[in-house]
């Protein structure tokens, strides 16, 4: 018979430090090393059955003990009794949770929303929808960074926080506040001086309060840091937009 646990009514945050948070503020705590690294994996697989064979390898690596089914058990049990959601399926385990429950669903959910309301044509919803997605992120030192395996989907997902912050820009930009986002694009061009986006952004909000001098002072610093540090040209966008401020 698949156990269950019996659920509790708890906040998981992955998108920073690991946090499992319960409805009344206080913290569990999960000792050691082992319980964190089988609760991120289930976390960043949630609603999705992670096979035994991927959370021995997960554990123990290349030399799991002889006794690694039952210890993975005895792990699983421990997150179970302390209420998380684990079941037993499809040969391996799996954590069912609500998108609300878990703070990379939550963004995935508002990202997606966010998409759609911007293909639609609806940037203040679009905005609303993808800044609510990036305030999941509690820190850019996700709890991954500290579980090597989960590398590769701390790489990926960093990448798409990048992106989802240049959609969000390009929909704010799209409803008249390029004053309100200089800051953040000024803080943005100089922590990623190679994301010709970002310039681009950047160059367009300085435009648009007036400030011609400056944007192309932007434009012409991404210039020289893709020439140094790649050996390539501005893209077509960057330089169209240079193009315009350029013609008025």
């Amino acid at each position: 018979m698949t156990k269950t646990a019996v659920k509790e009514d708890f906040r998981f945050s992955v998108l920073g430090p690991l946090t499992v948070a319960a409805q009344d503020g206080s913290h569990v705590s999960l000792r050691g090393s082992l319980l964190p690294a089988l609760l991120t994996e289930l976390l960043f697989h949630a609603n999705r059955c992670v096979p035994t064979r991927r959370l021995v390898e997960v554990l123990w690596g290349d030399t799991p003990p002889k006794s690694y089914v039952s210890n993975l058990h005895t792990y699983v049990s421990r997150l179970r009794d302390r209420g998380i959601p684990i079941e037993q399926a499809g040969g391996g385990y799996r954590i069912s949770l609500d998108v609300t429950d878990l703070d990379l669903l939550t963004f995935h959910a508002e990202v997606d929303a966010g998409r759609h309301a911007a293909r639609a044509g609806d940037y203040p919803r679009a905005a609303r929808h993808l800044r609510r997605a990036l305030e999941q992120w509690r820190s850019p030192e996700m709890c991954a960074m500290d579980q090597p395996h989960l590398e590769l989907e701390a790489v990926r997902l960093e990448t798409e926080r990048i992106t989802v912050i240049e959609e969000c820009v390009d929909a704010e930009l799209a409803c008249g506040k390029a004053g309100e986002l200089l800051g953040e694009l000024d803080t943005l061009v100089r922590q990623y001086p190679l994301r010709e986006r970002f310039a681009a952004q950047s160059m367009r909000a300085l435009a648009a309060v007036g400030r011609r001098a400056e944007a192309l002072q932007v434009y012409q610093a991404t210039r020289r840091a893709l020439v140094d540090q790649l050996g390539i040209e501005p893209g077509r966008q960057l330089r169209h937009v240079h193009e315009m401020i350029l013609n008025g």
